[in-house]
């Protein structure tokens, strides 16, 4: 009898161990698992020795996410031509850059980038939205050389994608850039390197959303150019780097050891430099405060088809700019709210939070710069009449 008390106990105590031990590997899981979701991610080779996916064939319909048709004269489309660099959806584990042929990713950058990140931009004029072989999210979440280098990577195929866009932008239609995340940092970039001379007229406003631009920027390398103060400005740049009030960790990342370009190209961490942070509610780099009744609206559209424009849901957010970045009440609607997931902090958004209020800012700021008549004006293509020709029988002359 006591035998088998004593084997009762046991078992218990056995029991109890294990939940405990359940336990522990949960709490321990929880704590780390930034660095749990960081280490599954890390492509294990150096940058030097990995072989990358093929480059795009930007002359090929299949290495755009969205590209006017070319069989359509410009003209006959009213607005200028956007340049739209999605944000980072490849995690990372594998690859080092993006491998542009998974089916899986194929799917994300359709189901979320398209009807997220790159339609809200159609009714400004003819949107152009490359793949590109990204960097992974890991680069973003290390100081390692190899992240660098597999940004810098990135770049590559970006810019060849807009010299593409360029050779199709007549010299009539404003210019609109736009990038979110790892976007925001190659259009910083293709600012320096295109924008630096006649470009600049033709630019109505880029956009870097969710990526740092230190203001010493428009004092060196974007010299030329102007942050956009006011909703009628062209010509000039919007930035901001948008945090619920949960998300202090990646609110001190992004200000302190995020990567920006440097005037000699290479890339360097914010360190603190004051930020460029432009109020998307007010459209001012002021820091008052802006209400949740300024907000136009925000958009979760994952998998809604491309031709079917999705509802806004205004009034869910309010907004201040404060120390470089944007501070937001949390979204009312909870699909407009960052996702509690594992790794849910560092991945790309399945919604736009400023859908609407971009979508219309983007139209306004190209007429604006349309409506100043310093571009070049293209004749409209003249429409003839049709002159019916009726067969009239031939007679000839009586002898």
């Amino acid at each position: 009898m006591l035998a088998k008390l004593g084997l009762v106990h046991l078992r218990i105590f056995i029991s109890v161990c294990i939940g405990l031990l359940a336990v522990a590997v949960i709490l321990a899981f929880w704590y780390y698992r930034d660095d749990v979701f960081q280490s599954l991610n890390d492509p294990g080779q150096p940058f030097q020795t990995y072989l990358p996916t093929p480059a795009p064939n930007y002359s090929q319909t299949e290495a755009w996410l969205h590209r006017p048709e070319s069989d359509i004269d410009p003209i006959t489309i009213p607005g200028g031509d956007i340049f739209v660099v999605i944000p980072t959806f490849y995690l990372g584990g594998e690859h080092w850059n993006a491998p542009i042929d998974s089916q899986k990713l194929q799917r994300n950058f359709t189901r979320i980038a398209v009807p997220n990140y790159v339609l809200p931009y159609k009714n400004a004029g003819r949107v152009y939205a490359p793949v590109y072989r990204q960097a992974a999210l890991y680069t973003f979440l290390t100081n390692r050389d190899d992240a660098v280098d597999a940004q810098i990577f990135a770049y590559g195929d970006v810019r060849r994608a807009f010299e593409v866009f360029l050779e199709e932008n007549p010299p009539e239609r404003p210019i609109v850039l736009v990038g979110y995340g790892q976007g925001g940092l190659h259009v910083q970039k293709l600012l320096q390197e295109f924008f630096a001379g006649e470009l600049q007229k033709k630019l109505a406003v880029a956009y870097i959303i969710d990526h740092p631009l230190t203001l010493d920027s428009f004092e060196r390398k974007l010299s030329g150019l102007t942050p956009c103060t006011d909703k009628q400005d062209t010509n000039c740049v919007v930035a901001f780097g948008a945090f619920e009030p949960a998300e202090k960790k990646r609110a001190r990342m992004f200000v302190q050891k995020t990567m920006v370009w440097d005037d000699k190209g290479r890339l360097d961490s914010v360190r603190g430099r004051p930020l460029l942070c432009i109020n998307p509610l007010l459209w001012t780099d002021g820091t008052d405060y802006a209400p949740a009744r300024l907000h136009l609206g925000g958009v979760a559209a994952e998998g809604l088809d491309k031709d079917v424009a999705p509802a806004p849901m205004p009034q869910q957010t309010g907004a201040q700019c404060q120390g470089g970045i944007l501070l937001l009440d949390t979204p009312k609607q909870k699909n407009l709210r960052r996702p509690n997931r594992f790794g849910g902090k560092y991945r790309t958004l399945p919604f736009n939070l400023f859908y609407e209020d971009l979508r219309l800012d983007a139209k306004r700021r190209v007429q604006n710069l349309l409506d100043k008549n310093i571009l070049p004006k293209r004749a409209p293509i003249l429409e003839t009449d049709t002159i019916e020709i009726e067969d009239s029988p031939v007679k000839l002359p009586e002898k």
